[in-house]
């Protein structure tokens, strides 16, 4: 048979980032600490790049200059920046307290006492090896409530704190990174890694999705609380408060951003390749400029959006409204994606202590957290007459009687994910 060659031609559509948009997007994703680094990198490899004394103190975002900060930690690990003579010396707070603030944010009374004794009683390395049966124990409440609320100190920051094993920390801090599902299912086949084809043939995962993995693995660590007891400097990347009822936010300056650009080496550059060399770190040092203003101005615009719906925290310092990305996205007019990096790894100095940033995008339903609802599912069905449990359905009307309208879906998944069974299970036969 003749087989006949030929060509087929293809349309398609590829999207590409410029350099300029990859730096934007690089220096807004990097908290303070880790954007001073940068810039010192850069300072040191770009000969046209000058450091200058700023004239002034620089000046808050809004009117009023706030106290100077005191505090960070950094993505989920710890970092502390080697001392310089020129600052002040920092006030010292604990990753453990840290862990500490976020759980009296997140629990009810009833649940916060088990979440500090996790919190007080993690391993060297993060990890919580307690039978939950001996935290329920001692008090006094149901296995599904201790493990229900270890799971989610796990996704606090830093992510993977809580963790039972090294499947489970991986798989948390690849959540906060926006792994996806697949990658996820992945982990739980880690010890085979070495061997890719087994890997592979188990995981689900094609080869060329094999290097993504491996590259998310990289930026996980094995023990996210390894420096839970040591004392850490926090630098927050904004400020909030309240000021004659108004929200006011500041963006600080980050050291080493007051920086000029100096042409001179434009003019002088003669042989070719030193000219384009040249023309390439001047470039570089322009789109630095503007991404470092950019990352200022979009701090500041997402700060000032979450905290106008989460005025009643800058209040009373617990008050939190459900909110997410999407929605302060479409205020702000920017995309989903960047508000995540604006968000991620960044630190909020409030009133009322420092907090992740994250920490002030509850998920809700029904303009209410979905950690409150779960709570008032359990209540409900605690009261509820064992002889005649109460079907989801039903639960769902008395939610709506109290405000609070969800789907009997809803009310299933939610209680399936507290370890409750179903009525029929629930019931308590006569005589048993």
């Amino acid at each position: 048979m003749e087989q006949r060659l030929g060509f087929d031609l293809k349309l398609s559509q590829q999207l590409r980032l410029s350099t300029a948009q990859v730096l934007g997007l690089e220096v807004l994703q990097l908290p303070i600490l880790q954007l001073e680094e940068l810039l010192r990198q850069e300072l040191e490899s770009n000969p046209l790049i000058e450091l200058e004394e700023p004239e002034s103190s620089p000046s808050p975002e809004e009117d009023t200059q706030p106290d100077d900060f005191s505090f960070v930690i950094e993505g989920g690990n710890l970092f502390v920046p080697e001392e310089r003579e020129e600052l002040p010396l920092p006030a010292k707070t604990s990753l453990q307290e840290i862990l500490k603030e976020q759980a009296r944010l997140e629990f009810s009374d009833g649940e916060l006492p088990v979440a500090l004794y996790i919190i007080e009683n993690l391993d060297s390395g993060g990890y919580f090896t307690e039978p939950a049966s001996a935290v329920a124990e001692k008090f006094g409440v149901s296995e599904e409530l201790v493990e229900r609320v270890r799971r989610l100190i796990t996704r606090f920051t830093p992510a993977g704190c809580g963790s039972r094993d090294l499947k489970e920390a991986v798989k948390a801090q690849l959540e906060e990174l926006g792994a996806s599902g697949k990658f996820l299912k992945a982990v739980d086949y880690l010890e085979l890694l070495p061997q890719e084809e087994l890997f592979l043939k188990k995981s689900g995962l094609k080869r060329s999705e094999l290097k993504e993995f491996k590259e998310l693995l990289k930026r996980v660590d094995p023990s996210p609380g390894a420096e839970l007891d040591a004392a850490v400097k926090v630098e927050p990347d904004v400020k909030v408060w309240l000021e004659e009822g108004s929200v006011k936010v500041w963006v600080p300056e980050v050291r080493l951003s007051s920086f000029r650009i100096n042409p001179a080496y434009l003019r002088l550059a003669d042989e070719q390749e030193v000219k384009k060399f040249v023309r390439e770190k001047y470039q570089r040092a322009l789109y630095l400029k503007k991404a470092l203003e950019q990352r200022r101005k979009t701090l500041a615009e997402i700060a000032r959006c979450v905290f106008n719906r989460q005025r009643r925290f800058l209040e009373d310092g617990k008050s939190l409204r459900p909110l997410s990305y999407s929605e302060v996205a479409a205020a702000v007019r920017i995309h989903e994606s960047t508000v995540s990096r604006a968000v991620k790894d960044k630190f909020v100095e409030t009133p009322f202590g420092v907090f992740p940033f994250k920490l002030f995008f509850p998920k809700g339903v029904s303009g209410t957290s979905v950690d409150s609802v779960k709570e008032a599912i359990r209540r409900i069905i605690e009261s509820e007459d064992k002889r005649k449990p109460l079907s989801d359905s039903k639960i769902a009307r008395l939610l709506a009687e109290q405000g609070i309208k969800v789907a009997r879906r809803t009310v299933a998944k939610y209680r399936e994910e507290m370890g409750i069974p179903g009525a029929f299970k629930r019931k308590v036969r006569e005589g048993a």
